[in-house]
C-alpha cells in the first residue's frame, strides 16, 4: 500500500552520508519533488553536505544533522522534527540511526531502504530485491515503495551564478596557456587515491594534448602548486562545493579518484574519467558512458597498480581530439 498523494505535504529526506553520496541522492530528490507536486521536502544530512541541497527550488529546507552529540541527547532536536508534522520520511541507504531519526519524527508513512539489513520502522515495503545496482537505483527502492516509478534521473547540482562567476574569476587568475583538465587528487580512503607522484606524472604527458592540468586538492592538504608549475600545470584549493560545480561546468572534463569532487562535476555537466580501485563499478559508476562518463578499473583491484601511460591512453580516447 503506499500513501495517497493528495495526502503528502510535508516530506523529509534522510541522508547522512558523504558528499559524493549526497550527490547521488538528487535524483531521488527529484523524483520526490515531480510525484508529489504540492509536497514540501526537507532534506536533513551532516553539516558537511549542506552546500548540496542549499539554494535548489526542490528544497523547502535543509537542516543539518550533528551526529556527534548522541542520538537520544538530541531531544530539542527531536521536538523540532515533530512539531514539522511530516506526513512522510523517506531514508535512502539507511541505517538504524537514520531508521529511527524517520520513527522519532512522527512522520506516519515511512520508507526505510536498508541494502545489507532490516527496513527498520518502515511501514511502506519496498518489493524489489536486496541485489547489487548502481546506487542511485538502489536509492529509488525507497521510492517505489512511495508509489512513485522514478526512471532515467542523473543528478542535477544547482550552481547560483556566484558562484558561476567566481568560478571564471578563478580560471582567468590561473592563466592557463591551453584548455584546462582538472585533475582530483584526493579521496575519502587511502585504498582509492592515485598516488599524487603518478598524477603528476600524467600532468607531463598532458602536454602532448594540449591540455592545461588544473591539480585540485582539497583542503588542508600539502599545497601543489609548485610541483604542479613543473610538470606545467598549475594547482588550486576550492572550499566552496558550488564554486568547485561551477568551475567543473566550465573546464568540461575532469579525471580523478571515485570520490566526491568527481560526483559533483558530473552533477555539474562535466565529462569524467574515473580511477577505480575495489569499489564495484556496478554500484559506484552509476553515469552512462554515451554522456562522457568513463571509469578505469585496475585489473588487481589495487588503484595505485595503474600506471600514468595507461591512464593517458585512456585519457587521450575519452577527450576524443576535444
Amino acid at each position: 500500500m503506499s500513501p495517497p498523494a493528495g495526502s503528502i505535504r510535508r516530506i523529509l529526506l534522510v541522508k547522512l552520508r558523504a558528499i559524493g553520496d549526497a550527490v547521488l541522492t538528487l535524483p531521488s530528490l527529484e523524483a520526490l519533488h515531480s510525484g508529489f507536486k504540492q509536497a514540501e521536502i526537507t532534506v536533513l544530512c551532516p553539516p558537511a553536505s549542506l552546500q548540496v541541497y542549499v539554494g535548489d527550488r526542490r528544497c523547502h529546507a535543509v537542516w543539518a544533522y550533528e551526529r556527534e552529540k548522541g542520538l537520544f541527547r538530541q531531544t530539542a532536536f527531536f521536538g523540532r522534527l515533530r512539531r514539522e508534522r511530516f506526513d512522510l520520511a523517506v531514508c535512502l541507504h539507511a541505517s538504524f540511526r537514520t531508521a529511527l531519526i524517520a520513527r522519532l519524527s512522527g512522520a506516519p508513512w515511512r520508507s526505510v531502504r536498508n541494502h545489507s539489513g532490516p527496513d527498520w520502522f518502515s511501514n511502506l515495503r519496498a518489493s524489489e530485491p536486496k541485489e547489487a545496482k548502481n546506487i542511485i537505483e538502489r536509492d529509488f527502492d525507497a521510492l517505489r515503495a512511495c508509489g512513485l516509478s522514478p526512471r532515467g534521473l542523473m543528478p542535477r547540482l544547482f550552481l547560483p551564478e556566484a558562484a558561476r562567476a567566481a568560478a571564471a574569476r578563478r580560471l582567468r587568475a590561473l592563466r592557463l596557456k591551453e584548455r584546462p583538465l582538472l585533475l582530483f587528487t584526493g579521496a575519502g580512503k587511502p585504498e582509492k587515491r592515485w598516488p599524487l607522484e603518478r598524477f603528476l606524472a600524467l600532468g607531463r604527458l598532458l602536454k602532448g594534448l594540449k591540455r592545461s592540468p588544473v591539480f585540485l586538492n582539497a583542503p588542508g592538504e600539502p599545497d601543489l602548486d609548485a610541483r604542479a608549475r613543473a610538470v606545467g600545470g598549475r594547482a588550486d584549493q576550492v572550499a566552496d562545493l558550488k564554486e568547485l560545480g561551477a568551475l567543473c561546468a566550465l573546464a568540461g572534463a575532469a579525471v580523478g579518484n571515485d570520490s566526491g569532487p568527481r560526483h559533483v562535476a558530473a552533477a555539474s555537466g562535466a565529462r569524467t574519467l574515473t580511477l577505480f580501485g575495489p569499489e564495484g563499478l556496478r554500484e559506484w559508476q552509476p553515469y552512462p558512458r554515451k554522456k562522457g562518463h568513463w571509469a578505469l578499473q585496475s585489473p588487481t583491484l589495487r588503484v595505485e597498480d595503474l600506471a600514468p601511460e595507461e591512464v593517458f591512453l585512456q585519457v587521450k580516447a575519452w577527450l576524443g581530439g576535444r
